[in-house]
């Protein structure tokens, strides 16, 4: 049993990205004040010696398993039955105890309080095992088992309960605003959501937090539920208890030898892997799921399921994703797999590349609706440089039409459809629009940081600011709207002009006169967050939960992401594929429904990197994937399978300290024919299908 080494390479990723989106410790923060990190007037983040591009360091890797043994020249092959699981096999022990609490470790239990008519439920500890778990969520279950309607209040992100949290857990999230409504009979629970960042030299850490629930209009009638949150970097592997075992074979028949496949759980990141001998078997060791359920204390999971997903992938063969398997100590799993040939690769030419000097590296890059010109956005995280920039419109050579100066670098960028103009949000907190031609046509301040700037598919309006605010784009004229929420962070416009989305803490929907219609609660804003033709609006951000919300707000799916933060996304136009990618290197796809239909490293195993900030792109068919890693500067292209049928990988400019490395963003266009890419380095790249 092999560790497989890109979640190690990710638990570096991840304490370098963990500040991805934010400057320090994002707590979220009560109406009306900006989470840290998301301040714009804070201080500034703490300096970074661009050391995404240093090697990573040596790992312990745990034992290694061999592949199961060739039978004698002259045997028959073997059936791949399993053994009895009462007996030990190959380090496997079904008889094992279950996995313990290391020793000072709190122990959690369900516990049960009422006030008024509600009762109170809730599990003590919210404890993250390792790589079992990205983070920790904790419910409080509410119920009214009176005659009337009861107002519940409740402990929200407030300045006391921050200061209760360590600075090694970056986030601590709310999901939902005090009060809520309980009618007679109805039941509702409340979601929290913990990172727990440890660092690896910490063998665990706690911190408790004081909930208080109760009745809004008598403080004095109300319970306290005392919680401990923490983590542990225990491993798992070499206590093994079941496997996985089986044949893989093509569609001939024909056994497939020194093919590794992986099992993952579900729930977090724990995985064990092996490779098929020469008759194409296959044993995984793992553990069984009485094991994962006491690792998990029998506390309540925001995770879709808590087994296994089984993958691999082998040159020349479709990439292979069984999602659901369960193996126990009684009843280890058999799964015979039957690999389908690749179909032939796609390939793209590189047709340009322009390099701009310019202090941040390129953030992003996007075209017009017949891509004929590109607007193009400097910028970076992390750090924060608070240096002057510009940003610029390109044609379809890549020659440089224009370029727009700024005082600082722009995280918000966007393009009418026409081309006819672009309009930027920017760190020196003013919004900007330049028309095709280069003329600025106005800029606005808004006396702080603007991180998002959205165009209506006519040009006609822009939506931008510090709080939503829709701009005439040709005069600058604003309308402020009647916004309670927290700095906006993200932006978009339905695709009939009826309404937009604004994401902050709360994502919230209004109509074109800046009524708001619905708003829901994300824990912190949404590092992705697009929107289909039907106006399903789909968000996630540091919470590491994906939401699909109706054209009215209601949640019609959620899914826990299990490996770590997504940045990028991409949906397409009808909502039927929506595609992820994360700082942990791992790329989801989704349908409309919110079934996963597969995930993956980046890149084949074992050069996982992260997806860069903003790469991920789908076409509109949703046949195509394109994610751009970082900081290994690739673009990788996925068919529908999760078949990896284009790479390009070019060696970076690393000789300024100041850019980050990697693909930032990408795009592809409406016939699949053309890709574009901004790259950290500074350079803008255009591909054509050959």
């Amino acid at each position: 049993m092999k560790k497989n080494f890109f979640l190690f390479a990710g638990m570096i990723l991840i304490l370098i990205f963990s500040l991805i989106g934010c400057i320090q410790n994002s707590l979220s923060a009560p109406q009306g004040i900006n989470p840290f990190g998301q301040n714009p007037n804070g201080p500034q983040q703490p300096g970074f010696d661009n050391n995404f591009n240093n090697p990573l360091p040596p790992q312990t890797n745990p034992p290694q398993n061999q592949p199961m043994q060739n039978p004698p020249s002259n045997a028959p092959p073997q059936n791949n039955l399993p053994p009895s699981p009462s007996s030990e096999v190959q380090g496997i022990n079904p008889n094992a105890p279950l996995p313990a609490l290391p020793e000072g470790v709190p122990k959690g239990e369900w516990i049960t309080k009422k006030f008024s008519n509600v009762e109170v439920t809730y599990f003590s500890t919210a404890i993250a095992r390792g790589m079992t778990e990205s983070g920790t969520d904790f419910f409080i279950k509410l119920k009214n088992t009176g005659s009337s309607s009861e107002s519940v209040c409740f402990t929200g992100i407030t300045p006391e309960l921050r200061s209760l949290v360590p600075p090694w857990n970056l986030h601590f999230f709310s999901l939902q605003d005090s009060p809520i409504e309980l009618s007679s009979g109805e039941e509702k629970r409340l979601w929290y959501y913990a990172s727990i960042d440890l660092a690896q030299n910490m063998e665990s850490g706690y911190f408790n937090i004081p909930f208080n629930v109760g009745e809004c209009s008598s403080t004095a009638n109300s319970v306290d539920l005392n919680v401990t949150f923490g983590g542990t970097n225990e491993n798992f592997w070499g206590k093994e208890t079941s496997y996985i075992f089986g044949s893989v074979k093509d569609e001939s028949g024909s056994l497939v030898a020194r093919a590794t496949v992986m099992a993952v759980m579900n729930c977090g990141r724990v995985d064990f892997k092996t490779e098929t001998d020469e008759l194409g078997n296959y044993k995984i060791p793992l553990l069984g799921m009485e094991d994962i359920n006491a690792i998990y204390l029998g506390k309540e999971l925001a995770c879709d399921s808590t087994d296994y997903y089984l993958s691999l992938e082998k040159e020349n063969y479709e990439y292979y994703y069984n999602g659901h398997i369960a193996p126990t100590r009684k009843e280890p799993k058999q799964v015979d797999i039957v690999l389908k040939k690749k179909p032939a690769a796609q390939s793209y030419s590189l047709e340009w590349e322009k390099k701009i000097e310019d202090n941040f590296g390129f953030f992003w890059v996007k075209p017009s609706s017949d891509w004929s010109v590109f607007a193009a956005a400097q910028s970076k995280h992390p750090p924060e440089l608070n240096k002057p920039t510009n940003f610029y419109l390109l044609d379809t050579l890549g020659n440089i039409l224009w370029k727009q100066p700024t005082e600082n670098e722009c995280w918000g960028i966007d393009i009418a459809s026409d081309g006819s103009k672009v309009v930027a949000g920017c760190h020196d907190g003013k919004v900007y629009a330049v028309d095709k031609s280069g003329t600025l046509l106005w800029k606005t301040d808004f006396g702080s940081m603007v991180r998002s700037a959205c165009i209506l598919e006519d040009g006609t309006k822009v939506l931008s600011g510090t709080a939503p605010t829709l701009i005439n784009s040709s005069s600058g004229a604003k309308q402020d709207l009647k916004w309670q929420g927290d700095w906006l962070r993200n932006c978009a416009f339905y695709s009939d002009n009826s309404g937009f989305v604004a994401g902050a803490r709360e994502v919230t929907g209004f109509d074109m006169q800046g009524n708001q219609k619905w708003r829901n609660v994300i824990g912190e804003f949404p590092l992705f967050m697009g929107v289909d033709n039907k106006n399903n609006t789909f968000a996630t951000g540091k919470s590491r939960t994906l939401f699909d919300f109706s054209s009215t707000g209601e949640v019609l799916w959620k899914h826990r992401i299990p490996d770590h933060t997504a940045t990028a996304g991409a949906v397409t136009p009808n909502g039927s594929r929506i595609a992820l990618g994360t700082v942990g290197g791992m790329v989801y796809l989704f349908d409309g429904s919110g079934n996963l239909l597969w995930k993956r490293g980046t890149r084949a195993f074992p050069n996982a990197s992260s997806a860069g900030h903003n790469a991920v792109a789908i076409s509109n068919d949703g046949k195509l994937i394109v994610v751009g890693t970082a900081p290994q500067n690739c673009i990788v292209a996925y068919d529908e399978t999760g078949t990896i049928v284009w790479e390009n990988c070019i060696t970076p400019d690393a000789t300024n300290k100041d850019l980050l490395l990697g693909v930032m963003n990408v795009q592809i266009s409406p016939d699949k024919k053309e890709i574009i890419a901004a790259y950290g380095d500074n350079y803008i790249r255009k591909f054509h299908l050959d």
